[in-house]
């Protein structure tokens, strides 16, 4: 990532009297992710936006109220429950609807693995989300900046955060093209898994937050989704690890204990029988196809 290059080329704003935002500090050219600022706006019906050539990505979760984006040139729509992203060097341009103005949790940062990681998602060059909760996860990203604005601190667990928000958006996408219905019980599974990509949980904890037997929830899941529960975790964890090795300078143990396995050894040799190589040779293999 090139620290000289951060700005955006051209920048208006109206009100923003009623906005939280925390500027995060400790920018580093080491870091995979640096977040540059992240912020709740509350209703303003003066409020809008207007940038060009801007070098963040920004996430935006929309919780109440309509408005309008025009994202290069292209016209969306807003209102409570739609996501949006905003991908670097585009003209954006978005405002509250007067008389029912927006309230919004968003997060703007810098990544330079993103338009890999869209691509392979197959999200790139779509902007907004309809129907598309990630309230959850915006406000756990939140109040990682508010808590510890440094990003030394806060890298690796915003970016994971983001990693889950990006990957659900893809299924997300996925399904409003084929007009696949999804059972509750199916959807709140996955929800809940893909909230614990760096923290422990069991399908005796999913049963019990969800008042429904492992049998069940493991039928439906499997029905819905074409694997279990656990494959999917497990699958998930190893898509996130194979970014991280490929993209980050994050050591292999780091890894293994961020993303909850029981130990270093216990992740190498799923890593290999999963992948065909070590994570040693992925990350050597990654580093060759890049160089």
């Amino acid at each position: 990532m090139d620290l000289n290059d951060l700005g955006a080329d051209s920048f208006q704003i109206g009100d923003r009297s009623k906005e939280e935002f925390i500027y995060v500090f400790n920018k580093s050219a080491a870091l995979p992710l640096n977040v540059d600022c992240a912020g709740i706006t509350h209703p303003m019906p003066d409020y809008y936006i207007k940038r060009s050539g801007a070098r963040f990505y920004v996430f935006e979760q929309i919780l109440e109220g309509k408005g309008t984006l025009f994202n290069d040139g292209k016209k969306y729509d807003l209102s409570a429950g739609d996501f949006y992203i905003l991908e670097p060097r585009t003209e954006q341009y978005y405002f509250s609807d007067a008389a029912d103005p927006m309230k919004k949790i968003w997060i703007n940062f810098y990544c330079d693995f993103f338009p890999k990681l869209f691509t392979e998602l197959r999200i790139a060059g779509i902007c907004t989300f309809h129907g598309f909760n990630a309230a959850d996860k915006m406000m756990q990203i939140y109040s990682l900046v508010k808590q510890t604005p440094d990003n030394e601190a806060i890298a690796y667990p915003v970016m994971n955060l983001l990693f889950s928000i990006a990957s659900d958006l893809s299924r997300h996408a996925a399904r409003q093209q084929e007009g696949a219905i999804v059972s509750e019980t199916a959807e709140l599974t996955r929800f809940l898994l893909n909230e614990s990509l760096t923290q422990k949980i069991s399908l005796e904890d999913i049963s019990a937050k969800l008042y429904k037997s492992k049998s069940q929830i493991n039928r439906e899941f499997v029905k819905y989704f074409g694997t279990t529960p656990y494959k999917y975790l497990l699958d998930r964890r190893l898509e996130l690890a194979k970014f991280m090795l490929a993209n980050t300078n994050t050591s292999v143990k780091e890894i293994s204990d961020t993303l909850v396995f029981v130990d270093e050894h216990y992740f190498c040799t799923l890593f290999k029988e999963k992948c065909g190589m070590t994570p040693g040779q992925y990350r050597r293999n990654a580093g060759m196809q890049t160089s």
